[in-house]
């Protein structure tokens, strides 16, 4: 059991972080704090092992993810969260895994585009959100429009089989298998405390240790 929560405060917790304050959280904090309360866990738990196998770790690797210990733990954040992920990523590398990953699902003309565009919600988040696609908001910076707060959060509504989200005005349909990816590329952003509710901020700077290895 212990395991398990360690695994989920570490998806939920750990993305803004670097290897050495994830490593300080999840064997240190985490682990008294499981000790303390009588809960039963692993010692020493590998948390890259417990959540994700080898096969998916080399797939990762050919779509662009590098081999590093930081960017195994970034594609387990980004493919477990519930909530949608907002990209630290300077370098672009996280961005350029994903457009690999899920290329399926990407329409090249209707998939990358900034909050700043004109046309974003009517042509690209409701194509997206109606046909099931993926769709990558670059160039976010220290705030996000609140147009897409029902997004983010998730306010769907249900009328009769279909669901719909409310979006400035404007009900969409909502397709199950819409995924929604933010990028940053500043490499010390200041974001707000509700933006890292609605998110899960997930920081792909390259380190000298990930270069290392």
């Amino acid at each position: 059991m212990g395991n398990v929560s360690i695994a989920c405060a570490f998806i939920s917790y750990c993305g803004p972080f670097n290897s050495e304050f994830r490593d300080i959280l999840s064997h240190e904090y985490f682990s008294q704090d499981m000790k303390k309360r009588g809960v039963p866990l692993t010692p020493d738990l590998n948390l890259v092992n417990f959540l994700v196998d080898e096969a998916t770790v080399g797939e990762w690797n050919i779509q662009g993810l590098p081999k590093d210990d930081l960017s195994i733990q970034n594609g387990i954040m980004v493919t477990n969260s519930t909530r949608f992920p907002l990209l630290i990523d300077p370098q672009v590398q996280g961005e350029n895994w994903i457009k690999n990953k899920y290329a399926e699902t990407i329409d090249q003309f209707r998939s990358i585009t900034s909050l700043s565009n004109p046309k974003f919600k009517d042509f690209y988040l409701k194509y997206c959100m109606e046909e099931g696609k993926t769709i990558i908001i670059q160039g976010i910076e220290n705030e996000v429009d609140p147009i897409i707060d029902p997004v983010l959060e998730k306010q769907i509504i249900r009328k009769g089989k279909n669901y719909m989200i409310d979006v400035g005005g404007t009900q969409m349909d909502y397709n199950a298998s819409f995924t929604l990816f933010m990028t940053c590329r500043l490499p010390n952003p200041s974001f707000s405390p509700e933006l890292s509710a609605k998110t899960t901020i997930i920081d792909f700077t390259v380190t000298q240790k990930g270069l290392e290895q």
